[in-house]
Formats: C-alpha cells, structure tokens, sequence
C-alpha cells in the first residue's frame, strides 16, 4: 500500500480591497495551466489577491502542493429518472426550448452520482452555493428535486433606454432573459405590428456523457450540483447527452477562454471533480470584482437605397 504526504499549500490573504464590491468563492488554482493563470487574473477580475504576482504565486504552491489522488474511476451508475416524475419531465420536453437547445444533441433524462463528477470551471460562488444548499429540497421530495434540478431565472423589470430601447440588469445570468426571433403580430396597409418575447434562461443540470472521457462532465450547473452535494445528497437528476469528444463544438465550450480547464485536464486519470471544491487541499478562497449582467435591446431603422432586381 502506498502512502502520500501532502503539503497543505498556503492560504491566500486576507481581503486587501476593502473598498471594491466583491465576491469570495473557491478557487481549483492547482488546474489552472501556467499559461492561463496571467490572463485569468485579468479576465476574471481577481480582487483577492490584490496583484497578478500574487495570484501566479499562489496558483503555483496550490499546483506543487495538490494532493497525488490519482485512481481508477469507477464507470457512473446511470439511472433512467424515477417513473414518478414522467409527467414533469414530459413537460419540460415539451417546451420550445426542450425541443430546439437540447433534445437535437439526443438529451435524456437521467440520474447520476454526484461523487465522481468533473468541472470545468476554476472558481464557484460560496454565497450563491450556501442560498442553494438552503433551498435544497429534503431527499425523500421528487418533486422539490426535480424543481431545484431544472430551475428557470425569472425576468427583472426592464429599464427605457430612450424612445427605441430597453435593458435587463441583474446579478443572476437568469434573470436577464433571452429574446425570441421577432414576428409580425399584425398587418394592414395603414400599419404593421412587429412584436418579440423575453424569456427567462433556463438554469437546467446539464451533463455530457464524452467518449474520451471516463466520468461525466458538468456543461451546467455546477452551483446546483455543488449545494447538492453539500447538503449530503449523493445523487442529482440531469438532462444527460453524448459527445464524442471535449472537441465536439455542441458542447458549447471555448477552450481559449481561460476560466474553463483545458482538455487534457478534463481528460485526465484524475480530473477536476465537483467535490474538490469542498476540499481545502484542492481549494482555495479567491475574490473576484462583483459583476452585473445586462441584455440590452434596441430598435433601429436603417433606411437605404439597394438596387431593383426586376
């Protein structure tokens, strides 16, 4: 039997920008790839630690430091979703954006173990993960679980830009909407309606199921998941998809952006799990500058002359 000694990497400093808006959550800065780590500190907006030196030193003690855990994954269990919840999910396929965003990529409803789980990202929210974790439903709910599995944003109020625009401002992505193709509403000679629905964005458990990888891998969700798995749940329910490869372009991730791990450490013996977050030996306390999402509509006209065909 072998034994591995770990050296607990150093922990950050405390908060040096009193006076910026923050949020402190926990950062896997052992995976982050030494290329990455300048221009995530810039595209991140880190505020704790304060300079980029700082943060490409602790990113480096936290990658020397990372525990050896290497093992041989064991394939997930994965289970069709419990009879008692077809109605709920036989409503959820039957909804436009079911139909046009998921079940094209051959979706299935699925529960899966949250243990082995990878993540693609660096750093989760602690405060959002807490407000989650409170509202987990209790283990026995099927109901609640799957409500709490497949949530939807919900719109804020809208602010007049002008006499032709509009914006949505808030802190949850959700909560900003997504616009619908604009259609005629109505006709005549005299006048021409045109109209377009705001929606809320969906906030649903989203897994692929990737030929070059051993376990699962979160395309979304992960703060859902990650307040499952805190509140002791050991499995979720999902909407699950195959893929071919991390290089399959449905999956919808970039890989240049540096706040999502590379390839070869999602294809990893040992990759970046869920729980990892809740280990000190794998995470750390990291502030990044509070951000607010928008969605800003406009209607312009634009007038022109173009050539007569006939």
């Amino acid at each position: 039997m072998t034994h591995t000694v770990s050296i607990p990497a150093p922990r950050l400093p405390a908060r040096q920008t009193p006076d910026v808006p923050e949020r402190v959550g926990k950062a896997l800065l052992g995976r982050i790839q030494e290329p990455d780590v300048r221009p995530l500190f810039h595209v991140a907006s880190v505020t704790t630690p304060l300079n980029a030196e700082d943060f490409v030193k602790a990113c480096r003690a936290q990658r020397s430091a990372r525990p050896d855990t290497t093992s041989a994954p064991v394939p997930p269990a994965i289970e069709p979703l419990p009879p008692s919840l077809e109605a709920q999910a036989a409503a959820l396929r039957g909804t436009e954006q079911f139909r046009t965003t998921y079940e094209p990529f051959g979706a299935t409803f699925a529960r899966v173990p949250l243990a082995e789980l990878v993540t693609p990202q660096w750093w989760v929210d602690t405060e959002y993960i807490q407000t989650l974790t409170d509202a987990v439903p209790a283990e026995d709910d099927l109901d609640g679980m799957f409500g709490f599995s497949f949530a939807t944003g919900r719109l804020a109020m809208p602010m007049h830009l002008g006499l032709n625009g509009a914006a949505f401002a808030s802190a949850k992505i959700g909560d900003i909407g997504v616009p619908s193709p604009l259609r005629v509403a109505r006709y005549s000679p005299e006048r021409v309606t045109f109209e377009f629905d705001v929606t809320p964005r969906p906030n649903w458990v989203w897994l692929a199921a990737s030929q070059d990888m051993s376990r699962l891998l979160i395309l979304n969700g992960v703060h859902h998941l990650l307040a499952l798995l805190k509140a002791g749940r050991t499995h979720a329910l999902c909407l699950l998809r195959p893929a071919q490869s991390l290089g399959d372009p449905t999956i919808g991730f970039n890989f240049q952006d540096p706040s999502l791990f590379k390839p070869s450490e999602l294809t990893a013996a040992r990759p970046p799990l869920l729980r990892d977050y809740l280990d000190d030996q794998q995470a750390v306390d990291v502030g990044i500058h509070l951000r607010q999402n928008f969605l800003r509509l406009a209607v312009q006209s634009d007038p022109g002359v173009i050539p007569r065909v006939a």
